[in-house]
């Protein structure tokens, strides 16, 4: 008899915590999306040809629309019973690092050089090597969520991880521009694709 209310309790005491943390992350998520749309304003306003390059532009829309994914998956941490520090500290520490991808997109105004080409290939090896950690810490951000959501997104889940994970390492070890020309174009179609095709939905 006095176990509903208990598991009603519980079940509203875990909505809270969750509301809580989603919150937080929100909060690193806005910065992210703010830094973004602040520096691509700034180049509209000062237009300037050295300021634009259109891999590094194809970049920073790539990460803008990972941010949005980001904050619309996580709604899926509702599939899960527990949310522990340990899960906290590790969905924090995944939106830090994606919002120090757009710090390495966009550095401080005052940062040289200024010619987004230069600045594109002299900080890559910093920005893919986050990039390719993002997508580790996504794999383990999928198990969080339960065994049986792994398997359920399948196997064109781990081929996109892989591949970007792959393709960053490359990435860092080249500054040929004809294979970060690929590697965006072929990014973000995949990223598009997926999120449109298995993330259409919050069912579930």
């Amino acid at each position: 008899m006095d176990s509903a209310p208990a598991l009603d309790a519980g079940a509203a005491t875990y909505v809270a915590l969750y509301t809580h943390i989603r919150v937080i992350l929100g909060i690193v998520v806005g910065l992210g999306l703010t830094h973004l749309l602040r520096n691509l304003a700034r180049i509209v306003e000062e237009p300037r040809d050295d300021r634009v390059y259109w891999i590094h532009l194809g970049w920073v829309a790539f990460v803008l629309l990972y941010l949005l994914q980001f904050w619309w998956w996580e709604f899926r941490f509702t599939k899960t019973g527990e949310i522990g520090l340990g899960t906290y500290l590790y969905l924090i520490t995944y939106a830090l690092l994606l919002y120090l991808l757009c710090a390495f997109l966009f550095p401080e105004k005052s940062s040289a050089p200024k010619n987004y080409t230069e600045l594109f290939y002299l900080r890559r090896k910093w920005f893919f090597a986050v990039l390719a950690l993002v997508f580790v810490i996504d794999f383990g951000d999928t198990l969080l969520k339960g065994g049986q959501y792994l398997i359920a997104l399948g196997s064109l889940y781990v081929c996109r991880n892989l591949f970007f994970f792959t393709g960053s390492l490359i990435a860092i070890a080249t500054r040929n521009r004809v294979y970060h020309g690929v590697f965006l174009v072929t990014g973000v179609v995949f990223q598009i694709f997926y999120f449109f095709f298995e993330y259409g939905s919050l069912e579930i």
